[in-house]
């Protein structure tokens, strides 16, 4: 995603208000990429969605945050992308959120539902979904998952394009099998 792309930079993302929190310049939101602070890049919305999709690097952690807003401007989806080396990045975390209803602001906490998958190099994925709904809690571990499209390159300042990507050619497990059907 070129800087031209980009709607703008902003400390932090204000999900209450669908807003940024605070706007960075683009030479504010430089600044803190090359100390390693945290910044957000907004970027334009995925085809046929009306919200931003946010890109938050933490170079002083390793970590890349890239969230998905639903048109009512919640988080549905967030990426966690790793540092490893100079270089690469792996996807080793995703985590979907979903709610009980089309009410804009609500937190995290108020979801229905949520999925944490956590991915490891070796192939080995840990799976927990707690739905509120249901009333359940359930783990699944999983082993020999491929994990080849899990890697990134580091991205540049302004270039998110590939880490910004919502499909990323396979689903969430790579094919892991789904987990068994919760008892209804």
């Amino acid at each position: 995603m070129s800087a031209t792309e980009l709607r703008g930079y902003s400390f932090r993302w204000n999900h209450r208000r669908n807003r940024p929190g605070t706007e960075l310049s683009e030479e504010e939101a430089r600044a803190r990429d090359a100390a390693g602070e945290e910044y957000t890049a907004v970027l334009p919305p995925r085809p046929g969605t009306r919200s931003p999709v946010l890109v938050t690097p933490v170079w002083q952690t390793g970590v890349v945050l890239v969230s998905f807003l639903d048109d009512p401007g919640r988080k549905i989806v967030e990426y966690v992308f790793t540092k490893k080396d100079d270089s690469r990045m792996f996807l080793s975390g995703v985590h979907l959120w979903e709610y009980p209803d089309d009410q804009p602001g609500r937190r995290l906490s108020e979801a229905s539902r949520r999925e944490d998958i956590r991915y490891h190099e070796d192939g080995y994925v840990h799976r927990t979904i707690i739905d509120k709904n249901e009333g359940y809690r359930e783990t699944v571990e999983y082993t020999d998952v491929p994990v080849a499209t899990n890697w990134e390159p580091v991205p540049a300042f302004g270039d998110y394009a590939s880490i910004g990507r919502f499909e990323r050619g396979r689903s969430p497990l790579n094919g892991a099998p789904p987990p068994p059907v919760s008892p209804g």
